[in-house]
């Protein structure tokens, strides 16, 4: 494995967007549970984004993935791309769990359907795979774009 975020799941049917996984502990050779941390990278902002460090992570995406790795769980860091919308979330249904660390309004910002990215994690939570927080719990709180 070239860079942390690469495994125990095969997630190379996506673009990798961030330079580096710089800080993030290896992940468990046996995890009791396969996370995902779901990130986007706006192409036209400097770094992607205000809340990224320059290698493309939001601040907060190497401590809360080293959180879940200390408790052996794997957390894979994933930047979604509306380009790739299918072939994100047939990774996404290889996880048991996904942390959504997605700005309102960066996915619209980078081109793509804030509505049809909440309508497949609704669809992974059909689908028994745990979704924090829920496309309804952001739009009840009203951080929807």
């Amino acid at each position: 494995m070239a860079f942390p975020s690469a495994g125990p799941v095969d997630i190379s049917s996506v673009t990798r967007i961030a330079k580096d996984d710089l800080g993030l502990n290896a992940q468990p050779s046996d995890p009791k549970y396969k996370g995902m941390l779901a990130q986007i990278y706006v192409r036209d902002a400097p770094y992607g984004g205000s809340d990224k460090s320059n290698n493309g992570h939001r601040y907060d995406s190497i401590p809360f993935a080293n959180g879940m790795i200390k408790s052996g769980m794997s957390c894979q860091l994933i930047h979604y791309t509306h380009q790739e919308h299918e072939e994100f979330f047939d990774v996404c249904k290889k996880f048991d769990f996904i942390i959504v660390r997605c700005n309102p309004g960066q996915i619209k910002a980078d081109g793509g359907s804030q509505e049809k990215f909440d309508d497949g994690m609704r669809m992974m939570r059909k689908l028994g795979i745990q979704v924090w927080p829920s496309p309804d719990v952001m739009e009840f709180m009203g951080a929807k774009d």
